[in-house]
């Protein structure tokens, strides 16, 4: 895959018109799926091959990576999940063949986050036995619908299902937009969401629907049906389980929308390392060589190795494919999409100002990167929830008794083992806090009732919110820090010394950063303040030996391909412009 991408037609052009980078966004992912690399079929049956397939795209255009996981992941990911065989061998051949271009009408204009409380209907008319899809408000019209805005032929929309005036909760359905010529089917109606601040290659439109007719068979039937008669029926009573049944088959775009993350920082720091280290500035020194460099960038580094190896560790527990470890799927993809994403904000711009004027250059692709995945800290849940929906998982499962107490000092404070402690207490202690806040005051209000003590359960959940996504934050800290400290046994011995020295600087920086939590909880002293300060500079001079080459390695091992890296600064920068 990543040798075809040396065709011309994938080469960047930052010179091209909204419009002109739309159709060149379609021509590319025509060719690509034109080489069977991998098919929508094994988005069920081989998952892994799905999802290299994508994360391949995201390293040449971002844009088509997005274009093709709408299609592929979004719209033909949902009904080869919600769907059932009919539906199967109606559309997914098509989607395949990029013959029927999808969408995935989910969000609307009033409602993102909240799926539960979309304002999109759809009525079964039973004489006719058929769905009639409408939206009733302009809050209900679909927004940001990736591909709907100039190329997209049908779309699975999300809407509040009603049967015999029985509301039934969201389902989805699959419902054409526009005709085989292009035109948009009748009392569809469509409007082009216009520039964005980046992905100019994908279409992204707002669609209404007025009282459009869809047949029974529409309704994507895996987890719910309608007869002919008009009877209800499905093996989940409750609406919100169901819902959550039907969007919890959707984790794999979350972990593509993570893994895109990675891939950015794999790019942006290999590329501003690369230049760091062959820029000289001040005393034939090169930038790499001060301090205030390595500080931005060698974390940077270490942080996309830990995100590199949660991403590898939810992958090979998604495919278990065991019904006993779907919650931890869920709460890892989440925290690892929400981790992931926020730390691309950060390391994309450190790569950015690292690189001086040289990063503002379009052509040295970290300034596209960052705004073309600005997005990703929002669609495919916003990051706040998604911190939000871990920390409830912890919450839920909290053991009751007394806050838990500071490890123990130990004679190497800075090795893995120690790291992982303090990690690991922060975690259990904002647990404890958070939970027993919650529980004093649902305790407080029980005398008035369950429903009363529920309810203040959910106020002071509420009012420690920011705990709440500390909580968050804390439990992908740990686990991602004890995934890599797992990677360093099975590591190769001539790489063993450098990956340990960046597993410990990922673990010691995530401990500098919330230095004033483990000062105030006495799990740390302030004379060990300096000493980890210290330790991290260390652990920053010996990545940076011999000229860098330890840093260099570890970039060079992501194997990012020339062609795919693409920026000039990214090899002989004196040569710019000859």
């Amino acid at each position: 895959m990543l040798d075809h991408l040396k065709d011309k037609l994938y080469k960047p052009n930052y010179y091209l018109s909204m419009y002109e980078f739309r159709e060149l966004t379609l021509r590319r992912l025509q060719l690509f799926v034109s080489q069977r690399f991998f098919s929508v079929f094994d988005y069920l049956h081989d998952p892994l091959r799905f999802m290299a397939g994508l994360e391949t795209l995201a390293s040449v255009d971002y844009s088509l990576c997005i274009k093709a996981g709408v299609h592929f992941t979004l719209c033909g990911g949902t009904i080869a999940k919600l769907g059932t065989e009919k539906h199967h061998l109606a559309f997914l051949p098509r989607l395949d063949t990029l013959d029927l271009p999808g969408c995935f009408g989910m969000t609307e204009l009033g409602h993102g986050s909240n799926v539960m409380g979309i304002e999109t209907t759809a009525e079964y008319d039973e004489a006719a036995g058929e769905f009639v899809i409408n939206t009733p408000t302009n809050t209900a019209s679909k927004f940001w619908i990736g591909g709907a805005a100039q190329h997209g032929k049908v779309c699975t929309v999300f809407a509040q299902l009603t049967v015999r005036g029985k509301w039934e909760g969201p389902h989805v359905f699959v419902v054409r937009i526009r005709c085989d010529a292009g035109e948009p089917i009748p009392g569809v109606r469509i409007l082009d969401n216009g520039p964005k601040a980046g992905l100019q290659g994908v279409d992204n439109g707002q669609l209404w629907f007025d009282h459009v007719r869809v047949p029974r068979d529409a309704l994507l039937d895996a987890f719910a049906s309608v007869g002919r008669d008009g009877a209800y029926s499905s093996a989940i009573p409750s609406v919100s389980q169901r819902f959550g049944t039907m969007v919890g088959g959707l984790t794999t775009g979350r972990m593509l929308i993570a893994q895109g993350a990675i891939d950015a920082c794999k790019i942006g720091v290999t590329i501003a390392v690369r230049y760091g280290c062959a820029r000289p500035q001040f005393n034939g020194k090169v930038v790499m060589s001060y301090l205030t460099h390595q500080r931005r960038l060698l974390p940077a580094l270490a942080t996309t190795y830990a995100m590199h190896l949660l991403g590898l560790r939810l992958k090979a527990l998604y495919m278990r494919k065991r019904p006993q470890d779907a919650k931890a799927v869920h709460v890892m993809s989440s925290g690892l999409k929400a981790g992931a994403t926020w730390s691309r904000v950060e390391i994309l711009q450190a790569c950015r100002e690292a690189c001086g004027g040289q990063g503002f250059l379009a052509a040295n692709k970290i300034g596209p990167l960052k705004s073309d995945m600005d997005v990703d800290v929002t669609f495919e849940g916003d990051n706040t929830v998604m911190m939000q929906q871990v920390a409830k998982a912890l919450l839920d499962s909290a053991p009751r008794g007394p806050p838990p107490q500071p490890p123990r000092p130990q004679a190497d404070a800075w090795a893995p083992e120690p790291i992982l402690a303090l990690l690991r207490f922060r975690e259990d202690a904002l647990t404890a806090e958070v939970a027993g806040a919650i529980a004093a005051a649902a305790k407080a209000a029980a005398p008035r009732g369950k429903a009363a003590a529920a309810a203040a359960g959910g106020d002071a959940f509420e009012a420690n919110l920011d705990r709440v996504l500390a909580l968050g934050w804390a439990h992908v800290d740990r686990i991602a820090f004890e995934g890599f400290v797992e990677e360093l046994a099975a590591a190769p011995a001539a790489a063993g010394p450098a990956l340990t020295a960046l597993a410990r600087l990922y673990g010691l920086v995530r401990l500098e950063r919330d230095l004033g939590f483990f000062l105030a909880a006495g799990a740390l002293t302030s004379a060990q303040a300096p000493l980890l300060r210290s330790e991290v500079n260390g652990l920053c001079a010996a990545l940076m030996a011999g000229d860098g080459r330890p840093a260099l390695a570890l970039c060079a091992a992501f194997g990012i391909p020339d062609h795919c890296l693409a920026a000039p600064i990214a090899f002989d920068w004196r040569a710019i412009g000859e």
